[in-house]
């Protein structure tokens, strides 16, 4: 099983190299012009985007290999861009502070969404369906169809603790990476995690707290969310209500393509993390073909389809 996994993670590298590969080449400029999409600033701009989905796709990882589903990572994002704005703009409270209180989004939703779970019984589907439409709500009626523009306190080009502004959410990515993959890998936590997904009924009768491990996943995947919500706010300069709409799919996708597995038991942190950077690539390079602009939605829903039918091809095989 190990294993597999890890060619699982190589054959995810593998496409991302294949991919940039075949941007670079069909995409290659005539003359002695500057490649439109192999250069450092387009490459930068890849990474810092990508790291807002592979951020969250971390914690959406961490759910579906727990067997669950968590569809509001976006709302989360949005609901923590528009706390953090608000507090940061409106009240003129420090930019610490402020993300502080929007990770107690993250942690409030995690924990509703576990209650709804565990405590009540709701299906992972629905529960988070639920806290979705409650959070994007709650982020509209805050802003009143207005937003909150932290640009002009935290203009282009500023430092945030020494680090670049366009370099925060790649950072912030790497950090939740190397350290969900450690506790996933080589702590308990983790290894309960993964006992849950692949048979809830036997981690039970092995003395696994179900229902605990159970919460703290989607208190982590909530605590993630609120991670890009912050780093988006930061990165576009304003806390809004419309930020991050769509992104569910995205950020699941991204958890798929990157070897999760939809049944449960199976998955990589890392693996989440180059998912988000292979969709990445897409957006970015799409645009700069000619009548291929709005390929990307098609395209990302073919290729979570694919790599469904072929992990369950995959299960199957295994039994």
């Amino acid at each position: 099983m190990t294993r597999f996994w890890h060619a699982r993670e190589l054959s995810t590298v593998a496409i991302l190299a294949l991919e940039v590969i075949f941007f670079t080449w069909y995409l290659w400029p005539e003359g002695a012009r500057a490649h439109p999409f192999l250069n450092a600033p387009n490459g930068l701009l890849i990474l810092k985007y990508s790291s807002i989905y592979g951020i969250a796709a971390i914690g959406a990882a961490i759910v579906i290999i727990s067997g669950g589903i968590d569809l509001a990572p976006g709302a989360i994002i949005a609901l923590t861009s528009v706390i953090t704005g608000y507090l940061f703009v409106e009240h003129g409270w420090s930019l610490a502070v402020s993300a502080s209180a929007g990770f107690m989004v993250g942690v409030a939703a995690g924990l509703v969404s576990s209650w709804l779970i565990v405590g009540v019984g709701l299906p992972p589907f629905i529960a988070t369906l639920g806290v979705m439409g409650i959070a994007r709500g709650a982020a509209f009626i805050i802003t009143e169809a207005r937003y909150y523009d932290l640009s002009r306190t935290i203009p282009p080009g500023s430092r945030l603790l020494g680090v670049p502004i366009d370099w925060i959410a790649p950072v912030v990515m790497i950090g939740a990476a190397l350290i969900f993959q450690l506790l996933m890998k080589r702590f308990q936590w983790g290894r309960a995690i993964f006992a849950i997904g692949g048979n809830e009924t036997a981690a039970l009768f092995t003395g696994i707290a179900v229902g605990r491990i159970k919460t703290s996943v989607y208190v982590v995947a909530g605590l993630l969310a609120s991670a890009s919500g912050i780093v988006l706010a930061v990165a576009q300069g304003q806390g809004k209500a419309d930020l991050a709409t769509g992104y569910e799919l995205d950020i699941i996708a991204s958890a798929v393509v990157g070897g999760a597995s939809l049944a449960g038991g199976r998955g990589s942190v890392v693996g989440a993390v180059l998912g988000a950077l292979i969709f990445g690539v897409l957006r970015n390079a799409l645009p700069q073909i000619p009548g291929a602009t709005f390929y990307d939605r098609l395209i990302v829903g073919l290729v979570v389809i694919v790599i469904v039918v072929l992990d369950q091809i995959l299960v199957r095989h295994e039994r």
